[in-house]
């Protein structure tokens, strides 16, 4: 916190929600707190923006996340926005937002220049519970009236794209179009999306995400649910707008706020609007008609008489089990994902990329509860050996090594940084105290400046090494390597899903490389260790949680599961 006789540090925190919006909406913001700042004698040290990003989701505003890191730090006094909802238009977040200011010793000021009170909060808490149905109302009735005059809100089709100067209407890509025929005849000659999808990448052929980014000549990979589309996704096949139908407002997105994520729901049938525009047709009706019957005939045969998939609770989420997300391909080195579900209605991993996009040959899965018993029973065997003592001090002294050079740019960069803010400090005093503004000074204080925010990210990215940094040569390594491994192996084999037992394996195990094999043989896998993650951190979270990256690896030898598994 500030004292008496300095000047209390302030943050900006700027935001604009839609990509239709100006960028320079963000300017205005910042420009309109930095005066704020000025009339209350605040020192602003930071400011953060989030260009493009909701007001009602946390995880995906970057510069959001790092004005709470920095918050936690108490790095500044005070934060200044234009508006209470720039921070968040949830009720609830931003009740709990300013418990977490005060609790840090943080204020929060409008563009008032005013600092907020409880009260303050609760009004704006008010008018956003009731501004976003509102909002929610004026945005659906305007969507609804494009979709009735022949125009479409949004993105873009695959096989159409806007149409100049026109908002909202469409244009045929004969490019493109001949693409999405192609699938259509191939579809309902008998051929499955999966072939399909792997003919369009190998010949290159741009994918619709590729339309979506436009990129077209760096996404070129098609994915077979593209195609078919998902539990709620229509696909190419089920998209009406290739018979000139245009289908609005059949499903709608809403947020869950227990899992902060995105999730779709049919509307009812009244609520519906079906609008024919015969220019957009690229698909005959016969050949339509045929693909339907296909779709449906397909859905029956996989999922029984209703053709609607059927769920299987015994199935765990993927983040539950301690291998989601370290399983790698050993043919592509893609990851690995869960795919299918074992006869005991466990998790089967198999590469993402042969399993969806059709790129990989390593089509076999995987059980992983198998493979995890064999992973903890190899680890206790070779963490312990005083062979992996050896590596892991070796990769110790890899670590600190590697530390002490990052320490000695810091430093060299930390004293340039103080020359520039000194060099910034005297050019301003100089103009301040001139009566003309020479053009060579304020140029100068921009290249000091734009070279300070070079070195401010470059420090960013070297992170706060140099606390706590202990000798190469640490007496008790080898009795904190025997402890942590020791307890890393109970836990995988008393309670393996436990939130502490997979949080200490993924701070352990950066990857796992599994190889293909013949049905009905024994796995055959490479672990990746992280051994200096043994010492320089303890693994379990109750301690210390998983945090900053990996950066020095044990590859143990080629090991092979003793157990035969049936595919």
């Amino acid at each position: 916190m500030a004292t008496p006789s300095q000047k209390k540090r302030a943050a900006i925190y700027a935001r604009y929600s839609s990509d239709m919006q100006k960028v320079t909406s963000i300017d205005g913001q910042l420009l309109l707190c930095r005066k704020v700042a000025a009339r209350n004698s605040l020192d602003v040290v930071g400011e953060f923006v989030d260009a493009a990003k909701s007001g009602l989701t946390e995880d995906k505003r970057d510069g959001y996340q790092r004005l709470l890191e920095c918050v936690r730090k108490q790095d500044f006094d005070v934060i200044i926005v234009e508006h209470f909802d720039r921070l968040s238009r949830d009720p609830a977040t931003i009740q709990r937002l300013k418990q977490v200011f005060e609790f840090n010793r943080v204020e929060l000021m409008d563009q008032k220049g005013v600092y907020a009170t409880a009260t303050d909060i609760s009004i704006a808490s008010l008018y956003n519970t009731i501004y976003k149905p509102q909002l929610a109302d004026k945005v659906r009735r305007g969507h609804d009236n494009a979709v009735s005059n022949g125009r479409i809100p949004g993105s873009y089709a695959y096989g159409y794209r806007p149409r100049p100067g026109a908002p909202g209407e469409r244009m045929i890509d004969e490019s493109e179009a001949k693409i999405v025929r192609r699938i259509f005849i191939e579809y309902t000659s008998g051929r499955s999306t999966r072939d399909i999808a792997a003919d369009l990448t190998r010949e290159g052929v741009p994918s619709p995400g590729a339309t979506r980014h436009k990129n077209k000549a760096g996404r070129t990979t098609w994915n077979h649910q593209c195609i078919t589309g998902g539990r709620h996704g229509r696909g190419i096949i089920g998209n009406e707008l290739y018979i000139g139908e245009i289908h609005w407002n059949v499903r709608s997105t809403i947020l869950n706020p227990e899992t902060q994520k995105k999730q779709k729901r049919r509307n009812p049938e009244e609520r519906h609007i079906i609008v024919k525009n015969a220019e957009l047709r690229i698909v005959p009706q016969a050949l339509w008609d045929r693909a339907q019957k296909v779709r449906s005939e397909r859905a029956i045969h996989m999922f029984g008489p209703t053709g609607k998939p059927r769920r299987r609770p015994v199935v765990p989420r993927n983040n539950e089990h301690p291998l989601a997300g370290v399983l790698r391909c050993g043919v592509c080195n893609g990851h690995m994902r869960i795919a299918q579900s074992s006869r005991n209605g466990g998790p089967r991993a198999a590469c993402a990329n042969a399993h969806q996009r059709s790129t990989c040959e390593h089509t076999r899965s995987f059980d992983m509860d198998v493979l995890l018993k064999d992973v903890a029973e190899k680890m206790e065997v070779r963490l312990l050996s005083p062979k992996a003592i050896e590596e892991a001090m070796r990769a110790w002294k890899e670590e600190r090594k590697s530390d002490q050079q990052k320490n000695s740019e810091r430093s060299n960069l930390e004293r340039r940084r103080h020359v520039l803010n000194t060099e910034i400090e005297r050019l301003s005093y100089a103009i301040a105290n001139s009566r003309r503004k020479p053009e060579e000074l304020v140029k100068r204080i921009d290249e000091c400046d734009v070279e300070r925010e070079t070195i401010e990210e470059r420090l960013r990215l070297l992170g706060n090494g140099g606390e706590n940094v202990i000798p190469f040569d640490h007496p008790r390594f080898g009795d904190r390597y025997c402890s942590e491994a020791k307890r890393l192996v109970t836990a995988l084999k008393t309670n393996p899903k436990a939130i502490e037992t997979r949080v200490a394996f993924r701070n352990l195990v950066d990857c796992i490389i599994v190889h293909p094999v013949r049905k009905r043989m024994p796995y055959e896998y490479t672990p990746y260790l992280n051994a200096a993650a043994l010492f320089s951190t303890q693994l379990f979270p109750e301690n210390c949680p998983k945090t900053g990256n990996i950066s020095t690896f044990i590859c143990y030898d080629n090991v092979q599961s003793e157990k035969s598994v049936s595919s």
